[in-house]
């Protein structure tokens, strides 16, 4: 996962060397990482977000100058565009994280204005590091499902790259998981049990079958037509909801 680096600070100095400093971690450490946005205020920021996906780590100054909304603030607008956004905030105002916390921002951590370039280095690219980390669980969690093939066995797989599942009549309570590569994943589980687990993109198409939805191309007669090529039954009362998914 590509993580979008966002810095805001009212001090272009501080700006270049944090642009200077991530880009140097980024390239040693060969990080999913890039910096998307170079900001002095709240408005650019925003206006970066609307037109551009994340996932966000945002390196955000606590003191944004007179005239001008404090982090905190700002970091709340961030949060109420963007609620994922993961914001660090820097500062030399010590005293000031308490009130961060009081805030309910929910802080991504905090990082320390300093002199000391390796240290301050090593601040970027851990920050960077736990959000790729982060960000990588959430795609483990959400898109993957994880399946007893064994005692004390389990394999991962990407829920992309199942092209259906079917009960087994020979085996009890057994379903198998067919996917891209041609693979053949039978497990002891229910049809009704999946259905609930694989989100909305997948459909019971058969009292038998759960299909993605994303790999199925094409209905022909009582069968609908996948990716890869296979042809699976479908029932009647499904079909012409398929064909309704096909024409979006």
């Amino acid at each position: 996962m590509m993580i979008t680096v966002i810095l805001c600070d009212d001090d272009r100095f501080i700006l270049q060397l944090a642009t200077e400093r991530i880009n140097e971690v980024i390239k040693q450490y060969k990080l999913t990482a890039q910096i998307g946005c170079i900001a002095t205020d709240r408005v650019e920021i925003l206006q970066y977000m609307k037109k551009n996906n994340g996932p966000y780590l945002v390196f955000l100054d606590l003191d944004l100058g007179v005239g001008k909304l404090n982090g905190i603030d700002v970091a709340k607008q961030i949060k109420s565009q963007e609620y994922n956004a993961k914001i660090v905030f820097t500062t030399n105002h010590h005293e000031m994280a308490m009130q961060v916390l009081k805030s309910g921002v929910e802080p991504f951590g905090f990082l320390e204005k300093t002199t000391d370039l390796d240290r301050l280095s090593d601040g970027y690219r851990r920050y960077i590091q736990m959000a790729i980390s982060a960000g990588d669980e959430v795609i483990r969690q959400e898109e993957s499902i994880e399946l007893v093939v064994g005692i004390d066995e389990t394999l991962l797989i990407q829920k992309n790259q199942i092209l259906y599942i079917n009960s087994e009549k020979t085996v009890s309570h057994g379903v198998t998981y067919h996917t891209v590569d041609g693979s053949c994943i039978t497990v002891r589980d229910t049809m009704e049990h999946i259905a609930m687990e694989m989100g909305e993109d997948f459909a019971r198409i058969h009292r038998s079958i759960i299909a993605n939805r994303k790999h199925i191309i094409g209905v022909d007669g009582i069968e609908v037509r996948l990716s890869n090529g296979e042809c699976i039954p479908c029932a009647v009362r499904m079909r012409a909801e398929v064909k309704r998914w096909l024409k979006r």
